[in-house]
């Protein structure tokens, strides 16, 4: 049987590489193919804690991979604040500089475009097809040094989901085991039978464990198409006490509906506290999983969020079975992308967004972000205001659209002129004049056409800070030359 199972799949591979043109090409990607390059990086982060500097220069290697038309596919996390990007071609000993033509922080890839036309000579584009082999093995494919490629096994165990790089939307992954030393830089993953692509490895753990993007959402990525987001959370209804007061029966399925984006493709058709029993004519269970026919129990959300040509409700509209006060109700939901401005306080990567500051007689006021927060070192969270660290956990989601940025005085530079105010630290922003702030441009234009001749910021602890008006200017420009800041604002 074990012999009849292994023929099978091999003769089964044999027929998708030739029918493959329906779903797409399926290219092997041989050892001697000029398809795998080495990216070399130069970035500079930005201060989160002092918003108008950067942080030293750094050096950053990764795994490119040539995809045509003079394009390399590579990790973002790679190329994020990137001020040089050198690339390094196989058997040559030229560099060929490259500029970032777009990025997807969720998937957590990029794509470089080099600047010599001529550099793509003699290189083959890697095509990425919708079908996995799961589970199966595979080969890493990793350029090492100057010339040779190195080829490595790796188990591909199965597909899961979950946000990439603390991104925000959940995506496929796939799971996958090896015992030998990787580096989960961006190299190529292709299956060790066919060699026919099947993801990038973006991490690699020390327990030999990694994750690697699938295939299919590589190749919408390139297409330029964007990723569907369901505009919800939800939560497990697994307790009989909660599912008898949602007016559930013993044998019904289903989860909560426990948050909802404004603006997303859930808001307007879900409600909170609906019960979703049923995507697409899939059952959901009490935990928010499903059966898929080929990789098994899956997250529902890969019943939205899913890519695959062959597997997608992507562009189509979505029919929702819920529960609604103790009633069944159907519904249908058009998939739309997460709609950035929903995000009230920026978590995960910082998708490519500067910090932006305001200083107001030497005093730094910022927005929010967790970006801010992990700055403060591995124990970030016993280092920081436990109110900036709870709005963080618990209000990173807009409740409606008219909610605003959270803006916080993060450090009072040492002048004379606010030396009453030198102890204040990370305090929320809630009003000036008795105005409630819920931008930084909205404050910088508040102070500076108010009439009154004070200006009284009150903190949400109730702590006062009073400046006549003209002296806001005065103690800017001695923080300026003081502390070598360049400008009032950075937005």
């Amino acid at each position: 049987m074990l012999f009849w199972n292994q023929n099978s799949r091999f003769i089964w591979i044999l027929l998708f590489i030739f029918v493959s043109p329906a779903f797409g090409k399926s290219i092997p990607v041989g050892m001697t193919d000029a398809s795998i390059l080495q990216v070399k990086a130069t970035v500079q982060y930005p201060n989160f804690l002092q918003p108008w500097r950067f942080k030293n220069p750094e050096v950053r290697y990764s795994t490119g991979i040539y995809i045509g038309e003079n394009r390399i596919l590579v990790p973002a996390q790679a190329v994020y604040f990137y001020t040089n990007i050198e690339i390094k071609k196989p058997d040559a000993l030229k560099l060929y500089t490259a500029e970032l033509e777009r990025l997807d922080p969720d998937l957590g890839l990029a794509i470089l475009k080099l600047n010599d036309p001529t550099a793509s000579k003699d290189l083959k584009a890697v095509i990425f097809p919708n079908e996995l082999f799961l589970p199966g093995t595979g080969l890493v494919m990793e350029s090492k040094d100057q010339r040779t490629l190195e080829e490595k096994k790796i188990r591909m165990i199965r597909l899961d989901m979950e946000a990439y790089s603390s991104g925000y939307v959940e995506l496929p992954f796939i799971e996958v085991q090896s015992e030998e030393k990787l580096d989960g830089v961006g190299e190529l993953i292709v299956d060790a039978t066919a060699r026919i692509p099947q993801g990038i490895l973006y991490q690699f753990k020390e327990t030999g464990t990694g994750r690697v993007i699938p295939s299919f959402s590589i190749k919408h990525f390139i297409e330029g198409k964007s990723f569907p987001f369901k505009g919800f959370r939800f939560k497990p209804l697994t307790d009989s006490a909660t599912r008898n007061h949602y007016g559930l029966k013993k044998d019904d399925l289903g989860v909560v509906i426990a948050e909802i984006y404004p603006g997303s493709s859930a808001d307007g058709i879900l409600q909170l506290e609906d019960v979703l029993l049923e995507v697409s004519n899939v059952k959901v269970d009490p935990k928010g999983y499903f059966d898929h026919p080929k990789f098994g129990k899956l997250n529902l959300s890969y019943l939205f969020h899913n890519t695959n040509d062959m597997d997608s409700n992507f562009g189509k509209k979505i029919k929702l079975k819920v529960f609604r006060n103790k009633k069944p109700v159907s519904l249908e939901l058009d998939l739309k992308p997460l709609e950035e401005s929903t995000i009230r306080i920026p978590y995960g990567n910082s998708r490519f967004q500067t910090p932006k500051y305001l200083m107001l007689a030497g005093i730094i006021f910022q927005e929010l972000s967790e970006q801010y927060l992990t700055e403060h070192g591995t124990q970030w969270r016993n280092r920081v205001n436990k109110e900036l660290l709870y709005l963080n956990d618990f209000y990173r989601i807009k409740r409606n659209g008219n909610e605003g940025k959270v803006i916080f005085l993060s450090q009072v530079l040492p002048l004379s002129g606010n030396k009453a105010y030198h102890t204040a630290h990370q305090l929320i922003l809630k009003t000036v004049n008795g105005v409630p702030i819920q931008s930084l441009s909205q404050l910088q234009n508040l102070v500076k056409e108010t009439n009154s001749n004070y200006i009284r910021f009150v903190m949400s602890d109730g702590f006062e800070l009073i400046f006549k008006k003209e002296e806001i200017q005065t103690l800017n420009a001695e923080a300026k030359q003081s502390f070598q800041i360049p400008k009032d604002s950075n937005f």
